[in-house]
């Protein structure tokens, strides 16, 4: 009997210590936030100012909410900027704990100025979508069909489409591009993605002085019994070996979250089809605030020889 009760008292604690890595690692709870109090960048780099500024500039501008459903059968939100038709459509997704209105502050208000009309999505578990559970890719390269779907029954099948994403969003769209494309995606984006999720949460891990070695079989054990997915079962850099549309990455080489190295295995997987460009000293998602010139210069010819 006292074996017995040892034995589930262990159990309990166990999955106790489980739930809170799955709520401290993928669990998300922030919702129905006023847009008007959008999320200020608070990390400490040369253009933080710049930054917020922009970040406000961008909450001003007039969008349509627009809504779309997931495999799954969550509903996820975005936000619709009217552009040129004739110019093709960019698809911008954001990062882990991010949003549009923070991680597309730069380079999402400058295609918005540019004439791009944009849809910038709010990941699942973030702000106008439905979820809670973040999983770093797993599911969320679904919810990039999900959106190509909803752009090609709005603006037809001819409308060309490029993908960007950002830091998760980068690695979230790098993923997708080893699903079956429609052919007007001419085209991926992928700013300071990760390679694979393992190899990021590790490295985070280190970040913040924890053992990954004793960390990670929590997390992944987590991920399976409290967010019901496999966090191991599959990576960007082996999504992109079967990509069938051109992509390039930019990475900042002072960006010591997500390392240029990550996204330069990605790069290797598939040297033919994908380009890659480092923006110097930019630390992560500021590669556009670093060198705003190369980096619109890198996008619009990466559009132009690919529509």
């Amino acid at each position: 009997m006292i074996p017995a009760i040892i034995l589930a008292v262990l159990l309990i604690g166990l999955l106790i210590v489980l739930y809170m890595t799955y709520y401290k690692t993928f669990y998300y709870p922030i919702k129905n936030i006023s847009e008007t109090k959008g999320p200020i960048t608070k990390s400490k780099h040369p253009y933080r100012d710049e930054a917020r500024a922009k970040v406000k500039e961008l909450a001003a501008v007039p969008c349509e909410y627009i809504t779309t459903q997931s495999y799954d059968k969550l509903k996820l939100g975005g936000r619709y900027y009217q552009g040129d038709d004739a110019k093709p459509l960019i698809i911008c997704f954001h990062g882990y704990h991010g949003s549009s209105l923070r991680d597309y502050s730069g380079v999402g208000l400058w295609l918005i100025k540019e004439g791009f009309s944009t849809i910038m999505v709010d990941e699942r578990a973030h702000w106008r979508s439905q979820g809670h559970t973040i999983t770093f890719g797993m599911r969320e390269r679904f919810d990039v069909l999900s959106w190509i779907e909803y752009a090609r029954e709005r603006f037809g099948n001819d409308r060309p489409i490029y993908l960007h994403g950002i830091s998760m969003g980068g690695g979230t769209v790098l993923m997708a591009s080893g699903q079956e494309l429609p052919d007007n995606i001419k085209g991926i984006i992928a700013d300071c993605p990760f390679n694979d999720p393992e190899k990021i949460i590790r490295h985070v891990c280190q970040l913040v002085d924890l053992n990954a070695d004793l960390c990670w079989p929590a997390i992944k054990l987590s991920a399976l019994i409290y967010g019901r997915f496999n966090i191991n079962k599959t990576t960007a850099a082996k999504e992109v070996k079967h990509a069938t549309v051109p992509i390039m990455i930019i990475h900042g080489d002072g960006d010591d979250f997500v390392p240029a190295r990550m996204s330069k295995e990605v790069q290797q997987a598939n040297p033919e089809r994908i380009e890659y460009h480092l923006i110097a000293d930019a630390g992560h998602g500021l590669a556009y605030y670093y060198d705003p010139q190369q980096y619109e210069a890198l996008v619009n010819a990466f559009i132009q020889k690919t529509s």
